[in-house]
C-alpha cells in the first residue's frame, strides 16, 4: 500500500522527469529571442529610405536601424547585417567579424567585387554577399533583342570600373546571336570620336552602368548620336528611358528592398547565405517617342518585363 508521502514522491519525480523540462523551454523561449539583424544605411536619403520601408515591411523579423555615425564597436560582432549602399558596404566590410552574415545591397555589382578585393584581401570564404543595383548583362542583352528581333550587331562601351565585365559581355552577345562591337574609353578620350564608329557599325548600343564612362554629358552626346544613326540605345534606368532611350531595365529601391527582406527570412529561417546576386525584380520603361523616331514596334513596357520573365523562367 502507497503511503501519502510516498504518492507524493512520485508525483513529485513524474514532475521533475516529464513536465519541467517543457515548462522550463516555455519559460525560457519567452524570455530568451534571438539577437534582432543590424540594417546599416549609407544615410536617410530617399531612396535609402525606400530601401529601409520594404525591407521592413517583408521581413518577419524586423531589424534594428542605424547610419553610418551611429555605429558602435559592438554592432560589427552582430550575428547578421544587412548594409545598404556603397559606403555602408564599405564601413561594414572595414569592420568585418568573421562569424558575421554580412549582406550588402543597392550597390552596382563592381563597387563590391572592388571592395572586396581592397578590404577582405585574405578572406578565403567569407560570409559576405550581396544584392546588387544592376541588371544583369544577359538579361539587358535580351531585352535589346526583344526591342529589335532583327539586329545582328550590338554596340557597347566600357570604361575603367567595368572593363571586367566584357567576357560576360562578349558571353551574352554571342547567346544572344549578335555581334559586339565594342569601344574603351578612358577620362582622356573625345567620347564622340569614340562612339561615333561603334554606333555607326551597330544595330543596337547597350549602355553599361559606369560612372568613369557615362556621366551626363556624354550621355547626352550617345543619344543624340543614336537617333542621328537610327540606333536603339538600351538603358539601365528610368532616367536613360525619359533622355532618349528606347528601353531600359531597372529595379527600384523598393524591389531591392523586398529581395533583401525576403534573404533575411531565409537567413533567420536556418538556410545559408545566398551567392551575390543581381536583382529579382525589375520593370521595363519604352520611350514611345524614340520608339517612333526608331520605327520600332513595341507594345508596351509590361509586355516586355512578360517576355523577359518567360524567358529566364526557361519557357
Amino acid at each position: 500500500m502507497i503511503t501519502g508521502m510516498q504518492g507524493l514522491d512520485r508525483i513529485t519525480q513524474l514532475f521533475i522527469r516529464r513536465l519541467l523540462p517543457g515548462l522550463l523551454c516555455c519559460l525560457l523561449g519567452s524570455g530568451v529571442r534571438a539577437e534582432p539583424v543590424l540594417m546599416v544605411l549609407s544615410d536617410f536619403g530617399p531612396s535609402y529610405n525606400q530601401v529601409h520601408d520594404a525591407v521592413l515591411k517583408t521581413a518577419q523579423q524586423p531589424p534594428t536601424v542605424t547610419t553610418l555615425d551611429q555605429l558602435t564597436p559592438a554592432d560589427s560582432h552582430r550575428d547578421i547585417i544587412l548594409a545598404v549602399g556603397s559606403r555602408a558596404c564599405e564601413q561594414m566590410l572595414n569592420r568585418y567579424n568573421p562569424d558575421t552574415r554580412l549582406i550588402c545591397s543597392f550597390l552596382p555589382s563592381t563597387t563590391f567585387e572592388q571592395l572586396k578585393q581592397q578590404l577582405l584581401p585574405e578572406q578565403a570564404q567569407p560570409q559576405v554577399s550581396a544584392i546588387y543595383i544592376d541588371q544583369p548583362l544577359l538579361r539587358q542583352i535580351r531585352l535589346a533583342r526583344l526591342v529589335k528581333p532583327d539586329a545582328k550587331t550590338l554596340g557597347s562601351a566600357l570604361g575603367s570600373n567595368s572593363r571586367s565585365l566584357r567576357s560576360d559581355l562578349e558571353s551574352g552577345s554571342r547567346d544572344a546571336g549578335l555581334k559586339l562591337q565594342l569601344a574603351y574609353l578612358s577620362p582622356q578620350d573625345n567620347p564622340v570620336e569614340k562612339l561615333t564608329p561603334v554606333i555607326q557599325s551597330s544595330d543596337l548600343f547597350l549602355v553599361i552602368p559606369d560612372s568613369s564612362v557615362f556621366n551626363r554629358a556624354i550621355s547626352k552626346w550617345l543619344l543624340y548620336l543614336s537617333l542621328r544613326h537610327q540606333v536603339p540605345v538600351i538603358g539601365f534606368s528610368e532616367n536613360y528611358t525619359n533622355a532618349g532611350a528606347a528601353a531600359s531595365v531597372h529595379s527600384s529601391p523598393s524591389q531591392i528592398g523586398q529581395q533583401a527582406g525576403e534573404w533575411l527570412n531565409r537567413l533567420q529561417a536556418g538556410e545559408t547565405l545566398p551567392p551575390p546576386s543581381h536583382p529579382a525584380y525589375f520593370d521595363v520603361s519604352i520611350n514611345p517617342v524614340a520608339a517612333r523616331t526608331l520605327k520600332l514596334q513595341l507594345s508596351s513596357g509590361e509586355a516586355l518585363e512578360q517576355a523577359l520573365l518567360h524567358i529566364e523562367a526557361g519557357h
